[in-house]
């Protein structure tokens, strides 16, 4: 009989590999028959940036996409790296067969992308453009804060007449399960260092603490004064006068927009697509119509296309073309994206194990005489944090670190940053959090109320500590506190080595608070208020580099390859992943507060199953922070 259900099993697993099989050979079929060509740039080509895209910080593009790679790799979200949208907009400023610029859409950011930090990038980016005497054309229909702080930057904006511009302010809003808990029985005891280490709030409070609402208005205060300043220098109109629109309007009709001078007009999309056509040099749909009204013949089919490359489709080719071959010194990016969890991470987080080794890698390769990372993280894992900060240090002896904070760089993405010889952030990065908790949930109840008992036999004091049949004792959570508190004065000594301070002027701005990026350089948690380039080019500059040299980026990104391999060997799913699969489950769509509220609540939950230290003490943010 088992050597029947055996073979049976077998069959089976023969079928679904030729089914595999069959479907990776129809799509690269579908693949060939749609072509893989290089992208081509026709003359007075308009770059298209859509908005929609996920500016996320990961290894930039350097060849187009497959069929086979969307399946495979795309895994259902609409991204691009930050660094290739960047590099695109600056090739497109000194290339012959772009006439100008189109942004359209609206952000909606999955994860950790298209944050407030990321977008100051992009809009300096866009800025630069505008330099090379290029138009920007923004057209939006119902723009929110984060999505007119970037079209701010474009030399004309078009508000659609239905439209209007959603300027209320900046928000963040904190869910807190702890009703919900008690409710259930469930029952939760916390150890922690830090009065504003908010990370737990969510499991003990109903509401935010006083400490946490007052780190919260002051880091959302330097973050909306910095949008207001980036808004009123691209509009030419000061902060004073904006800030009176907002309070008195919030949500700002076309025509009281258009007043205020925050658009150029109000119009509709074919207008716009019309200008385009103008500025390319080929004739508008409306154009070709009218001409054909008075000739009395009908050639509206034979209207020209406005000659148009997506920024996706055109940062391929911008990666190629300032690419340095033959260089023989390398300054390399390692991006550090996500929660830290422990062991090797997936999609989303940060793998303590895994990003160690890619630092391993960077250390042992010669050609490379610098590092920038570039970290993007609420930070997650203790011992995770400390195995990255462990090989940057390591690193460090032998090449300069320079780092790069995007939007997040706190608690435990903090920690890492320790290593650096030079620390960069931008005006709103969200940074510092420097403290550290534990949590111990029971079911004793719950399970009590279902008839569900439990009785335990143990050879020692401490032997079911972390039982979740019932609460820890005083004496037990005494012995989590010191463990908890072992690691937080480990994090206090990383700091104060790393900023040239003392402990206890370290303290004093720890505590687990949350500060801007403009803060933290004004307090001495970072060196300067820059981006990647700035990084780059100090890390350069700390390796004494002369010279060409070229930029490599790390992890390497996975091909479809990778992704087959990884499918037939059929290894054990990382834990990690369990959390990038619930975060990037939800399939709804659009602006809706509904929406979005349903797509927090999920990216939270699988926030929670990444809390696999093997200590069980982290470093991370508040469990939930939604800036708005």
């Amino acid at each position: 009989m088992k050597a029947f259900f055996t073979a049976i099993a077998a069959n089976l697993v023969t079928i679904a590999m030729c089914v595999v099989g069959g479907l990776v050979l129809i799509l690269g079929i579908a693949a060939a028959a749609t072509g893989d060509a290089p992208t081509t740039v026709r003359k007075g080509s308009i770059l298209v940036v859509d908005l929609d895209q996920t500016f996320v910080d990961a290894p930039a593009a350097t060849e187009r996409r497959s069929a086979l790679d969307e399946v495979f790799l795309a895994g259902g979200q609409n991204t691009i790296p930050l660094r290739s949208a960047i590099i695109a907009l600056r090739a497109a400023a000194g290339d012959d067969d772009i006439s100008g610029v189109l942004m359209r859409g609206s952000i909606n950011a999955t994860g950790y992308g298209s944050g407030y930090a990321a977008m100051r990038e992009l809009r300096a980016a866009i800025a630069d453009f505008r330099r090379s005497k290029k138009p920007v054309h923004a057209y939006l229909v119902n723009p929110e804060t984060k999505d007119y702080y970037v079209a701010s930057a474009a030399s004309t904006i078009t508000l659609d007449p239905f439209g209007s511009l959603v300027l209320p302010g900046m928000s963040s809003e904190q869910v807190f399960f702890a009703g919900l808990l008690e409710k259930y029985g469930i029952g939760v005891q916390v150890s922690r260092v830090g009065r504003f280490k908010a990370a737990v709030e969510p499991f003990t409070r109903k509401d935010m603490s006083p400490e946490n609402r007052l780190m919260t208005k002051a880091y959302l205060g330097e973050m909306w004064s910095e949008v207001k300043r980036g808004i009123a220098e691209s509009r030419g109109i000061d902060t004073t006068t904006l800030q009176t629109v907002v309070d008195t309007q919030g949500i700002i009709m076309p025509a009281d927009a258009l007043a205020a001078k925050l658009i150029d007009r109000v119009g509709y999309f074919d207008e716009v697509l019309a200008d385009l056509h103008t500025l390319s040099g080929t004739k508008s749909a409306t154009t070709v119509s009218a001409a054909a009204t008075k000739a009395d013949t009908n050639s509206a089919a034979s209207t020209p296309a406005l000659p148009q490359v997506t920024l996706e489709e055109y940062a391929p080719v911008a990666g190629a073309r300032a690419r340095v071959f033959g260089a023989k010194q390398n300054v390399a990016i390692v991006y550090a994206e996500g929660d830290i969890v422990d062991g090797q991470g997936d999609r989303g987080n940060i793998g303590g194990d895994g990003l160690a080794r890619e630092l391993r890698k960077v250390r042992a390769d010669v050609s490379v005489k610098a590092v920038v990372l570039r970290v993007n993280s609420p930070g997650g894992s203790a011992i995770a944090s400390e195995k990255i900060q462990r090989e940057l240090a390591l690193t460090k002896k032998v090449k300069p670190i320079v780092v790069s904070m995007g939007t997040y760089a706190a608690s435990g993405g903090y920690w890492i940053t320790t290593a650096a010889t030079r620390v960069f952030a931008q005006p709103n990065t969200i940074t510092g959090s420097i403290g550290v908790f534990a949590l111990v949930p029971n079911m004793q109840k719950i399970a009590a109320d279902h008839g569900i008992t439990f009785d335990t036999v143990s050879t020692g004091r401490y032997a079911d500590i972390f039982s979740l049949a019932r609460p820890r004792t005083a004496a037990e959570m005494a012995v989590l506190q010191r463990g908890t508190d072992a690691v937080y004065a480990a994090f206090i000594n990383r700091v104060a080595t790393a900023r040239g301070l003392t402990a206890d002027s370290v303290r004093a701005i720890a505590e687990g608070r949350v500060w801007s990026g403009t803060d933290a350089m004004r307090i001495g948690l970072v060196d300067s208020i820059g981006g990647l380039d700035a990084a780059v080019k100090s890390a350069a500059s700390l390796a004494t580099l002369t010279g060409d040299y070229e930029v490599r980026e790390y992890p390497r990104a996975r091909s479809t390859a990778d992704v087959l391999k990884e499918l037939f060997e059929r290894k054990p799913q990382p834990v990690a992943s369990i959390s990038a699969a619930l975060a990037s489950a939800p399939t709804l769509s659009g602006p809706g507060r509904a929406q979005q509220l349903a797509r927090d609540l999920m990216s939270q939950v699988g926030v929670m199953l990444t809390y696999n230290d093997p200590r069980g003490v982290y470093a991370r943010l508040p469990f939930v922070l939604t800036v708005r």
